[in-house]
């Protein structure tokens, strides 16, 4: 099929130029500084010289593959995201104010990232540099009394030819992003080969750059579509109700400012479209094809220590379980448990004690085969994490009637008893000596003698386990939040005398809530034990307990994207950036060294490794006094603690009048 560029495609009107030079700029700065100055035309030049000259590089033919598909992914979710910006666009906010954010909120990150080359360090450092812009953005606007517009200001209703125009702008934004890319990128190949750089390249690789530059514009012109398929799903249109029009616009206006807010940063046109719900699927398919292929893409983007990277994102990753989990009794239902590392110590023995030569101690029954044994990881999974939730309930029972302080002192009381009683069960757990030998999982294709390796020199297979460990305990966190008994939960923690009023069983949900939060702890437990080889008592104390409330507070109390967040950013914090402070003051070349300098000058015996927990809990402080609602919290909790003081009651059901237009679509009457 051909396309048909017709003279509107090449002279747009003024205000889509407006829109495309906004939105190309803003987002071929960052592809450019990816794709150009770090590492994704090295990573295009690998993957073609994979294919047409595989003699020339190291890489696999899967790791060619793999590679390939992210790139693929990557620049035609960028294109698709173009189109869809400037099609979701309303054209209301200035393009500096959109560039400021580009810059602070990709540029910064990626820049950082770049330098500290190491994901986490860098996304650590990102919060940093947030938090401080945030502060000063925060008291600028206080100062010079800055009003936000009000949010139903650009709202309006989308006929058949404005979704004509729509569907034009995310077709034209995809095309021109996808061409300047093709021009640039040509321009920047055929520098090289006027240098000398592609002398010795093969013809196919000539080939391929004349290919490349005549079909991203056509692949950017369908590519915008989908954009504007993306941006056509959330636009205002009339809905009709029996024999009345229901206006959506009328709805909103009976909400709160908050709620109209909140309601309104989905729909298209919009001032800010790359905080939109139809941007955010974008991010998230580069997210997901990110961290696929990112064993892959690793030394291609850090070069030379992927074993380590990879092995301290395993460890993060059962962080971010113990933070779901966690989210559930505190997040969801209210619970405060200040004890939860009692039930990750209670997972990660139930394996060590089955997966180990210690089961051949304790019951005498001699395992001939390791490696066959090593297959019960599997199962015992869920055993091990059935078993902690068992431990939940039992500790539920007694702090049914306990309430804040006194169902906090509960439960850290138990968080200190369990590691205890596994130290003094020397006959069964090795005391302090802690259980060695625990085995690695087993996983091998059926009908084959391949089996996936899984030592501890080769951490992809434990990244990639805690990967999908990790997804579907979001997925049953998800439907746990969205049921009946996740709003069982939410009541509890609004208002226990309310929730039991309506019905609500307080005793069943509570130790459900202490049940399904152990049964994800109970799983990173199993996992921890297997990946580290080896468990001991005094790995599990009181004070991670507290760590990983810090996630949940910190990411924002019952937002799983928030829980995730916090996870993250309160490992790369206190295990990258902490822990590694004394390390890079030893480096001359480094600005840590200048500063420990001058305070040694004043203190001679000082190591930032003296003033880690101090650094640590002021960090936690300042984050608590200008972000108490979390990084990403839940939009009840952002509601609760930024309501405008001149806000106005949200109009319910009760308030619209019988037969007015609305009113069977406000009371959901069918």
């Amino acid at each position: 099929m051909s396309t048909a560029i017709n003279s509107r495609l090449l002279r747009p009107e003024r205000d889509t130029f407006m829109l495309l030079l906004k939105w190309i700029v803003a987002l071929f700065v960052p592809v450019a500084v990816f794709t150009f100055l770090w590492s994704g035309e090295s990573m295009a030049n690998n993957v073609l010289l994979g294919m047409f000259a595989p003699q020339s590089t190291n890489f696999t033919i899967a790791t060619v593959i793999q590679a390939a598909i992210f790139l693929v992914v990557f620049y035609a979710t960028i294109i698709a995201t173009a189109g869809y910006m400037v099609a979701a666009d309303s054209g209301r906010r200035s393009i500096f104010a959109l560039w400021m954010d580009i810059l602070v909120f990709v540029m910064v990150p990626l820049l950082l990232i770049f330098y500290a080359n190491n994901l986490l360090l860098g996304l650590a450092y990102t919060v940093i540099v947030w938090g401080l812009y945030f502060f000063v953005r925060g008291r600028v606007l206080k100062l010079i009394r800055y009003t936000p517009p009000p949010p139903l200001a650009g709202l309006k209703m989308i006929g058949d030819e404005q979704r004509v125009v729509i569907r034009q702008r995310a077709m034209l934004g995809g095309f021109w992003f996808a061409t300047v890319l093709a021009l640039v990128w040509l321009i920047v190949d055929v520098s090289y080969f006027v240098v000398g750089s592609f002398v010795a390249a093969p013809v196919a690789f000539l080939v391929w750059i004349v290919l490349r530059t005549l079909l991203l514009p056509v692949a950017g012109y369908y590519l915008g579509q989908v954009g504007g398929w993306m941006a056509l799903r959330h636009v205002l249109t009339p809905q009709t109700n029996g024999d009345q029009v229901v206006s959506k616009q009328g709805l909103l206006a009976g909400l709160s400012t908050s709620r109209a807010r909140e309601e309104v940063k989905d729909l298209v046109p919009n001032d800010q479209p790359l905080r939109s719900t139809g941007a955010q699927r974008f991010f998230l398919v580069i997210l997901v094809a990110l961290v696929l292929f990112y064993p892959v893409i690793d030394p291609l983007l850090f070069g030379s220590g992927t074993a380590g990277r990879l092995d301290g994102y395993g460890d993060a990753g059962y962080y971010v379980i113990l933070a779901l989990g966690l989210n559930i009794v505190v997040g969801f239902a209210g619970l405060l448990d200040l004890g939860y590392v009692a039930f990750f110590a209670i997972g990660a023995y139930s394996w060590a004690l089955v997966g180990s030569q210690q089961f051949s101690a304790i019951t005498g029954f001699v395992i001939h085969n390791p490696q066959v044994w090593a297959a019960l990881f599997w199962p015992m999974l869920l055993g091990a994490a059935l078993i902690a939730a068992f431990w939940g309930v039992v500790l539920g029972i007694p702090t049914l009637r306990l309430r804040g302080d006194y169902l906090a002192i509960v439960t850290l009381g138990f968080g200190e008893i369990i590691p205890i009683v596994f130290q003094e069960m020397d006959k069964y757990t090795n005391g302090v000596n802690g259980i060695p030998g625990v085995y690695s999982p087993k996983l091998c294709l059926p009908f084959t003698s391949a089996c996936v390796d899984w030592s501890v020199v080769t951490p992809t297979p434990y990244y990639y386990l805690i990967l999908a460990l990790i997804a579907l305990l979001i997925f049953v966190n998800i439907r746990l939040r969205d049921s009946r008994l996740g709003r069982a939960w939410v009541a509890i923690r609004e208002d226990e005398i309310a929730a039991s009023s309506s019905g609500i069983n307080l005793v069943n949900t509570k130790l459900l809530a202490f049940g399904a939060g152990a049964f994800f702890s109970g799983v990173a437990g199993v996992y921890h034990a297997a990946k580290l080889g080896t468990i001991s008592p005094d790995a599990f104390s009181s004070q991670d307990s507290i760590i990983y409330l810090a996630m949940v507070v910190i990411g924002g109390l019952g937002s799983i994207p928030g829980v995730i967040v916090g996870a993250f950013v309160v490992y790369a914090i206190n295990l990258f950036i902490l822990s590694q402070l004394d390390t890079l003051a030893s480096d001359p070349t480094s600005g840590w060294h200048s500063v420990l300098l001058v305070i040694q000058h004043v203190i001679p015996s000082f190591t930032f490794g003296n003033i880690r927990n101090l650094i640590f809990g002021t960090i936690l402080v300042t984050v608590m006094i200008f972000r108490p609602e979390g990084l990403i919290p839940s939009a009840r909790r952002r509601r609760e603690l930024h309501r405008a003081e001149t806000e106005t009651a949200e109009e319910g059901a009760l308030d619209v009048i019988p037969g007015a237009p609305g009113f069977e679509s406000e009371v959901r009457v069918e």
